[in-house]
């Protein structure tokens, strides 16, 4: 995982950053759902040309295949994919200062946007930007009611 943020020049090479925590999620006592990887960072609020604030970015989140579309019979009301994105909101909100979560999407993958949609984000109004060398990305977030 640190190679492929590395590949992308998303961390610092020159200050020794390594990617952030990758966490793997598990059926109990089974095989692997899924991956997802986060970090708190203070980030552009709540666009991209907003102010900085404190959110929980997710840089890659993935299930496996034989999981996609499944029921989690754990939390039968979910997916195994929205399990695992609950699993990351209920992180970012256990951090009081954390105004929500942020992400990427390539803004050709409409199966992830839908997904994304689905569980609360929206789309940065500014629309897609370059962020690799690859097509450009939507910046989505979920803002979090502290009220």
């Amino acid at each position: 995982v640190d190679a492929y943020f590395r590949s992308r020049q998303w961390f610092h090479a020159a200050r020794k950053q390594a990617s952030p925590p990758t966490f793997a999620l598990r059926t109990p006592g089974g095989p692997l759902v899924g991956l997802v990887t986060v970090g708190f960072r203070r980030a552009p609020w709540p666009t991209d040309t907003g102010w900085q604030a404190r959110t929980l970015t997710v840089y890659a989140l993935g299930v496996g295949l034989e999981f996609q579309g499944q029921r989690n019979p754990l939390a039968p009301e979910e997916t195994y994919a929205a399990s695992v994105m609950a699993v990351v909101e209920r992180m970012a909100r256990e951090k009081p200062d954390a105004v929500g979560l942020a992400l990427w999407v390539r803004e050709g993958n409409a199966r992830a946007i839908a997904f994304y949609r689905r569980c609360g984000f929206v789309g940065d109004p500014n629309g897609a930007v370059q962020r690799d060398d690859g097509a450009p990305h939507w910046t989505m977030r979920k803002s979090f009611d502290r009220g």
